[in-house]
């Protein structure tokens, strides 16, 4: 029997979403030196129209990300994560569903995200779930690959969390 990826906004200031940032801060300042925080806040996703996402399967946080915005039509994808023992489960492709679903419920007509070199995975995930690459739009860090998702309003558009089968 399957379990269910269940990805959703929550607290950003909660426990689990508190601990889920910092694991990622720590993996990425191994791959990438520093903080690993990228610049991120949690008041970024303190302001209307932005959230943090935390995806659970069988209610244990494995994996969050946030959207924040850029402008009217644009929102940015940041801190996504997932535990190493949960990759490959579903888990991100949830979390990126639920930020599709927000930002549509937001009136947002795109996403944009940007991630490293250090992490092929991740930017094949993009590609596989229809990013395509942009010219970087943030910061002046040579070392970055940036994407986009065009967004398109459909019948089938709900409003209820996100959810995959792992």
């Amino acid at each position: 029997m399957s379990s269910i990826v269940l990805a959703a906004a929550e607290d950003i200031r909660s426990e689990d979403s508190e601990r889920l940032i910092k694991e990622l801060s720590e993996e990425l300042g191994l791959l990438y030196g520093g903080d690993g925080t990228a610049g991120f806040q949690p008041s970024d996703v303190e302001t209307p129209r932005a959230a943090f996402i935390v995806a659970r399967l069988d209610g244990y946080p494995v994996g969050c990300g946030a959207i924040r915005p850029l402008d009217d039509t644009s929102v940015e994808v940041k801190r996504m994560y997932t535990r190493s023992d949960f990759r490959r489960k579903g888990v991100a492709q949830a979390i990126l569903a639920e930020a599709e679903r927000l930002a549509l419920e937001f009136g947002y007509t795109n996403l944009k995200l940007q991630t490293g070199p250090k992490q092929p995975e991740a930017a094949a995930l993009y590609e596989r779930v229809g990013y395509y690459r942009i010219p970087i739009f943030h910061g002046d860090w040579d070392q970055v690959l940036a994407y986009q998702k065009d967004l398109v309003l459909s019948a089938t558009h709900r409003n209820e969390p996100s959810s995959l089968n792992a």
